[in-house]
């Protein structure tokens, strides 16, 4: 039986006891970084945790090594230590991890909405993986991770890309006033300067590297944090006509509605591509 200080989770802890670890054993179980019921047992395979540029980065190996990884792109609030303990998420990462691909995020300053410096961060991760024999890379974003996630677009060979309610169009978002502290934030900027870098993301370009690229947005109608014609119907018509291969799916609800959570359809998109 495990003692009382074996469960005293704290981040340096975290830090230490997760390298080599069975997938996910402390990120999940509700003794360590966060209440509610333990998480049934995720799939096999081993998590790593290291720093790339300054920022904490997480990367969880499936047990059959296929050299696909797919790069999450965290919403708003999301750091490497709770990411894979969100119960919504979790069916999708369980069926990725089970057919061969592994995962990987980056902190990317947090709630970064799109800001220079995460996509720096992004980009470093993807050289860690690679350097790491994961050069086969798919893209999962949601929410926020939007932005970052159609950024690496423009730099980086992506083999198919998955948003789940992606934000891409900053102004639509700002305008609503959840996030304009974050927003300022993250962009160190007020005023006219904060206007001009809004603008420039308004919507963010998305112009992939591959021709025919394969997307698919997840988003409703009735999300009122992230509007779905401002930022998915807009990207995804600008992702068309830069030759990807789109498919948008209406799903219901608001901002984080079940029906956005497809693993299956996340599979089955990623395995059009091939690897």
């Amino acid at each position: 039986m495990r003692s009382s200080s074996a469960l005293a989770c704290d981040a340096a802890v975290i830090r230490a006891a997760c390298t080599s670890l069975s997938l996910l054993a402390l990120l999940l179980v509700s003794g360590c970084g966060g209440g509610g019921d333990a998480a049934p047992a995720p799939a096999p395979g081993t998590i790593e945790q290291f720093s790339v540029g300054g920022q904490a980065a997480v990367l969880i190996r499936a047990s059959q090594d296929t050299g696909r990884v797919v790069l999450y792109t965290h919403g708003s609030g999301e750091r490497v230590g709770n990411i894979f303990r969100d119960p919504k998420k979790k069916e999708i990462f369980d069926v990725l991890l089970r057919e061969g691909y592994a995962l990987a995020a980056t902190d990317a300053h947090g709630d970064n909405w799109g800001s220079a410096v995460s996509e720096r961060d992004q980009l470093a991760l993807v050289d860690e993986l690679r350097e790491r024999g994961l050069r086969d890379l798919y893209v999962l974003a949601l929410s926020m991770g939007g932005f970052n996630g159609l950024q690496l677009l423009d730099d980086v060979g992506v083999k198919a890309w998955a948003g789940i309610f992606p934000a891409c169009d900053l102004a639509s978002v700002y305008a609503l006033g959840l996030y304009r502290g974050q927003i300022r934030s993250a962009y160190g900027r007020t005023g006219r300067r904060l206007g001009d870098a809004i603008a420039r993301r308004s919507p963010v370009d998305v112009d992939p590297l591959e021709a025919g690229l394969p997307m698919r947005f997840w988003a409703s109608p009735g999300d009122r944090v992230i509007p779905k014609r401002e930022n998915t119907d807009a990207c995804a018509a600008l992702a068309r006509r830069r030759g990807a291969r789109v498919q948008v799916t209406t799903t219901t609800g608001d901002h984080g509605d079940p029906s956005s959570y497809d693993a299956a359809g996340v599979l089955r998109l990623f395995e059009s591509a091939g690897g």
